[in-house]
């Protein structure tokens, strides 16, 4: 396939990026395309939860400071 970018050409050639077989291997969860390239996603699988720490602002307006917390 001939792309084409700025002006200049350039020839792509997809190449097939994994196995058909190992792809037809999951028989649960969810198979995702992104870019060409196939995910396997479990839906049961439980996402570790990371504690946001608090930011602070130093916020100066017109010679006085004052601070502002953000938790989210």
């Amino acid at each position: 396939m001939k792309l084409y970018y700025r002006g200049l050409s350039y020839e792509y050639n997809p190449s097939p990026v994994g196995d058909k077989k190992t792809q037809q291997a999951f028989t649960s969860g969810n198979n995702l395309t992104y870019r060409g390239v196939s995910y396997h996603v479990e839906p049961n699988s439980k996402l570790d939860e990371v504690p946001e720490a608090p930011i602070a602002y130093k916020l100066s307006f017109r010679g006085i400071d004052y601070f502002v917390n953000k938790t989210a």
